[in-house]
């Protein structure tokens, strides 16, 4: 094979032009801190770094997410322990009304200061984020979720909504609790009936919350517990009959004047104090009440109590009563606090999770795309001292000729 001079100076062309381009990318990655400027300068790399980038952008994104439900949670979180704090303080301001030993002066100074209360739940059930956003008002979080409307009687104006938002590709955690769940629904009474003693009651007679004693006999519906005498009760239905026990007798029974129990359909209930003849105490299926309206009747009724012994018994019952209904409110406070709690341990974990896997990721970028300074500043003297190297030699390959050596 004959070799040309053309094809030697292309080759040594070919050569300096390799080197610089060497040194150009050398130079540039000194420059730039990084290993890969152009997808061209390394393929499969490029595509590696593509992919982690990505990933690296979620793992911000959902710690970002992380971060704003815990935001969120944790401010709820302070708020049911506020109600819980407050609704706490009500029901010690209930029983000390219910000792027995106040004068309506009194009961009227205790309704106040619950009153009082009453508008520190209020505020702190419309809390507000620090966006502006009501907590407690489910999807409709620009309006403001309880209202004390014209009638005096407060109504939620949210939304049963509840919001998630996403941890991680496969984990996604409730961001709130609407309203309507934690201060308006709450089971009256025990959660199965309600007690209470008749208007017109004229002996001193007082009955309690009561119990549930066998689930499957209980039969929903209004129940009257009647005195025929001072001593002598019989129990009747919203129609006026005669309630049967299992054997077909009616329901009735002698009260000893003391503490009495009073059983049927699977309940019991007891009565103390001393009924008149025609006393009357009422056992209805329970509902639901919101709290506000809890609070709104034990003040209507401490405002309004007598001092007759009778008003008395009858005040005693009402109070026995909204101290179950507190009960029953503080344990849904504490059903959603709990709930809460785990959730913002559900995100800690997971962000824990999404830290760790970041920090993963960040090294495999690194590894992929930082420059090693050292080795590169090395590589870089190399490639210049071997492109010098070269453009000498093509220097003195030009240099080379017969007619210089025939002169």
């Amino acid at each position: 094979m004959r070799i040309s001079t053309s094809m030697l100076n292309g080759n040594a062309v070919s050569a300096i032009l390799q080197d610089q381009s060497n040194l150009s990318n050398t130079q540039q990655q000194l420059a730039s801190g990084l290993k890969i400027n152009n997808p061209s300068d390394n393929p499969v790399g490029a595509a590696q770094l593509l992919a982690l980038n990505n990933i690296s952008s979620q793992d911000t994104q959902y710690t970002t997410n992380g971060q704003a439900a815990n935001t969120n949670l944790t401010l709820e979180q302070t708020a049911l322990s506020s109600s819980t704090s407050t609704l706490q303080s009500i029901r010690d301001l209930v029983l000390q009304a219910n000792s027995g030993t106040n004068t309506p002066s009194d009961l009227k100074a205790i309704g106040t200061q619950i009153q009082t209360l009453e508008q520190q739940l209020m505020s702190t059930a419309n809390t507000k984020n620090d966006a502006g956003q009501y907590l407690f008002s489910g999807y409709m979080q620009s309006t403001q979720p309880f209202v004390r409307g014209g009638s005096g009687s407060v109504t939620y104006a949210g939304d049963s909504g509840t919001s998630t938002i996403a941890l991680d590709s496969g984990t996604s955690v409730q961001t709130g609790d609407p309203g309507s769940g934690i201060y308006m629904n709450i089971p009256a009474g025990n959660g199965t009936f309600t007690t209470a003693a008749g208007a017109g009651n004229t002996g001193t007679g007082v009955i309690d919350t009561g119990s549930v004693t066998d689930a499957a006999s209980w039969q929903p519906g209004q129940y009257t517990i009647k005195f025929t005498d001072a001593s002598d009760y019989e129990v009747l239905d919203s129609s006026g009959n005669p309630v049967t026990d299992s054997s077909g007798n009616p329901v009735t029974g002698t009260y000893n004047g003391s503490n009495g129990e009073v059983s049927f359909n699977g309940i019991q209930v007891g009565i103390s104090g001393a009924p008149a003849a025609g006393d009357t105490f009422t056992v209805s299926s329970a509902g639901t009440q919101s709290i506000f309206t809890t609070l709104d009747n034990v003040v209507s009724a401490l405002n309004s109590a007598g001092s007759s012994s009778a008003a008395q018994a009858q005040l005693a019952t009402s109070l026995g009563g909204t101290v179950q209904q507190i009960d029953q409110a503080l344990g849904q406070i504490s059903t959603v606090t709990t709930s809460v709690g785990t959730r913002i341990n559900l995100i800690s974990s997971v962000n824990s999770s999404l830290t760790t896997d970041s920090t993963a990721v960040a090294t495999q970028i690194s590894n992929l795309s930082n420059v090693d300074e050292v080795a590169a500043t090395s590589q870089y003297s190399q490639e210049y001292v071997a492109l010098q190297a070269a453009e000498q030699s093509y220097a003195q390959l030009g240099q080379l000729s017969l007619f210089k050596y025939i002169s």
